[in-house]
């Protein structure tokens, strides 16, 4: 499976999960409770459902909605976000280079300076 397809099979597979679990522990509370008389359970169970249902519809609902979807939604702003740090990066990578350029003559200009020194020390007339 592509890393796209894997995504969203896995995604299928929680979203049921989730969906399946919280519906039987829903059920199960319910029908433990019929045989009590205390209304507690039912009213847990109620609050899990509501709790459950608000989660799934919320923003991670909405972020596994998103997941499933068969095609991507492209963002224009951030398509030209990237297209603008990337033409950036380029010109840091130029940049880079110059500067690498500049050391080395900066390199070789200090080498310059240092060998007419000592030769101009070695040729002094008063020695």
């Amino acid at each position: 499976m592509s890393g796209r397809t894997e995504g969203k099979f896995w995604g299928v597979v929680l979203t049921l999960g989730l969906t399946g679990g919280g519906l039987v522990f829903l059920f199960s509370m319910i029908e433990e409770s019929r045989f009590i008389n205390n209304p507690t359970p039912v009213f847990g169970a109620l609050a899990g459902g509501a709790i459950l249902f608000a989660i799934m519809r919320g923003p991670i609902g909405k972020a596994i909605a998103r997941m499933l979807e068969s095609h991507p939604a492209q963002d224009d702003q951030l398509v030209q976000r990237v297209e603008q740090l990337e033409d950036r990066l380029s010109e840091l990578g130029m940049d880079q280079l110059r500067v690498a350029e500049l050391e080395e003559r900066l390199d070789f200009a200090e080498r310059l300076l240092s060998q007419r020194d000592t030769a101009g020390v070695l040729k002094r007339p008063g020695e």
